[in-house]
């Protein structure tokens, strides 16, 4: 039996490509067509579909935010022109099965609306590995940030002063410190955070800039 899919995009010659791509294969059946999210929701109520192709961005809505709801009832993929790992990760975490470039190629997306119907993660390898890399990141800040979290009052400060660039000396003189004091509390931040020198802390913060300012105090 062929897998009843129905594309869901408002650009007109991209949704009529990728409607006649889909026809020429024997086991895929496209049932419908819809340019905008309340459309989708027609087609689905009247006619159903396996799956369900949906651009990210809609003329009634973010389909992004209607993810949940129409994957209650069948599969979804998500197609659009980018692939930012965040947005990936949302469309997945919220029920889509997939996420395809519109740049794909038609082999390739051709491939992955049959994992999508099989129930499998439609994902290209790139796009994967982006998004594995993503997660590891945010894995990471999560331990900065706990890490940051652990410093005292004094050490977010020099924290603070080593992300603008300053030197121990300059330091001291702002946060009227000895030298020695400073070089200490500095020790005392690589060991925290697990970093051999400061030009290894730095290029940590800058990663991590979104947890530096929610814990340092500048």
């Amino acid at each position: 039996m062929a897998i009843r899919i129905i594309v869901c995009d408002d650009h007109p010659p991209f949704r009529a490509g990728l409607v006649a791509a889909l026809a020429q294969e024997r086991d895929l059946d496209v049932v419908g067509e819809a340019g905008s999210l309340a459309e989708l929701r027609r087609h689905l109520a009247r006619t159903g579909a396996d799956l369900v192709l949906l651009d990210v961005e809609m003329p009634d809505g973010s389909a992004v935010d209607a993810v949940a709801e129409v994957a209650e009832g069948t599969s979804v993929v998500m197609i659009s022109a980018h692939d930012h790992a965040d947005l990936v990760r949302r469309a997945l975490r919220d029920g889509a099965l997939g996420y395809i470039r519109k740049d794909a190629e038609p082999a390739e997306v051709l491939r992955l609306v049959r994992r999508a119907a099989e129930g499998k993660t439609a994902l290209s390898a790139d796009m994967a590995l982006r998004l594995a890399e993503s997660l590891r990141l945010q894995r990471d800040r999560a331990t900065v940030e706990q890490a940051l979290a652990s410093l005292t009052p004094r050490q977010r400060e020099v924290v603070a002063l080593i992300a603008e660039g300053r030197t121990n000396r300059e330091i001291a003189e702002r946060l009227y410190l000895s030298e020695g004091t400073v070089r200490n509390h500095v020790t005392r931040v690589l060991e925290t955070l697990g970093v051999p020198d400061r030009a290894k802390l730095a290029v940590l913060l800058v990663r991590h800039q979104g947890p530096l300012d929610r814990h340092v105090v500048g």
